[in-house]
C-alpha cells in the first residue's frame, strides 16, 4: 500500500472519529478534484460550488458510515454526481410543471408581474432589515451567498439562514394570498 493511500485511510479514520481537522484536510484536498470533475460536466460555477458544499455536508453527516478501506475519492465523486443529477432532475421537473401550468392556467386569475412585484415589496418591507437586504441581494439582484457574506461582513451560514427564513415567510404569505406554485417558481 502506498504511503499516500495509507495516510488517506488514517485521515478518513480520524474523520470517522469526528476530528474536524481531518474533515478540513479532506475538504481542501478533494474540493479541487470535485471542481474539476463537475466543471468537466459543463455545470456553472455556482452549481459546482453548491454541490461541493452539499457533498461535504453529507460526508460530515454520514462520517460514521464511511468505509475506511474504500476509495474516498470515489465516495465523494459519487455523492457529488448524485447531487448534481438530482438538481438537473428537479430543474427538468419544475420546468415541465411550469410549462404544463402555463398551458392549463385559468385566464381569469392572471396576475401580472407588476402586481406580484408590488405584493413581494410589501412582504419584504415587513421583514427585519438585514433579512430583507440579504433576500433582495440573493433573489432579486442575483448575488451569490459568498458575495453577500463578503459585502455585508457576515458569515455564509448567516446569509443562508436569512435566505431560508425570508424565503419561508415569503412563500407562506404568497400561498396564503392564493398564489400558485408557478408564482413561487418565478421567485425562487
Amino acid at each position: 500500500m502506498s504511503h499516500s493511500l495509507l495516510k488517506e485511510k488514517q485521515i478518513v479514520a480520524r474523520l470517522k472519529a469526528g476530528e474536524e481537522e481531518a474533515f478540513v484536510w479532506l475538504f481542501e484536498h478533494y474540493s479541487p478534484i470535485l471542481t474539476s470533475f463537475l466543471a468537466g460536466l459543463k455545470f456553472d460555477a455556482e452549481d459546482v460550488s453548491d454541490t461541493i458544499q452539499q457533498t461535504f455536508l453529507k460526508v460530515w453527516e454520514n462520517r460514521n458510515r464511511i468505509d475506511v478501506d474504500a476509495s474516498f475519492k470515489n465516495y465523494v465523486i459519487t455523492i457529488a454526481k448524485n447531487d448534481i443529477y438530482n438538481k438537473v432532475k428537479k430543474n427538468i421537473s419544475a420546468q415541465k410543471y411550469l410549462d404544463h401550468s402555463v398551458l392549463h392556467s385559468d385566464q381569469s386569475v392572471e396576475i401580472t408581474t407588476t402586481e406580484l412585484t408590488d405584493i413581494l415589496s410589501t412582504i419584504l418591507a415587513n421583514l427585519p432589515e438585514k433579512r430583507k437586504q440579504v433576500f433582495e441581494m440573493s433573489r432579486i439582484q442575483g448575488y451569490s451567498n459568498k458575495e453577500i457574506a463578503e459585502e455585508l461582513g457576515i458569515t455564509k451560514s448567516t446569509v443562508e439562514n436569512h435566505i431560508n427564513n425570508s424565503s419561508s415567510v415569503v412563500k407562506k404569505l404568497l400561498k396564503g394570498l392564493g398564489f400558485g406554485i408557478a408564482a413561487l417558481f418565478f421567485l425562487f
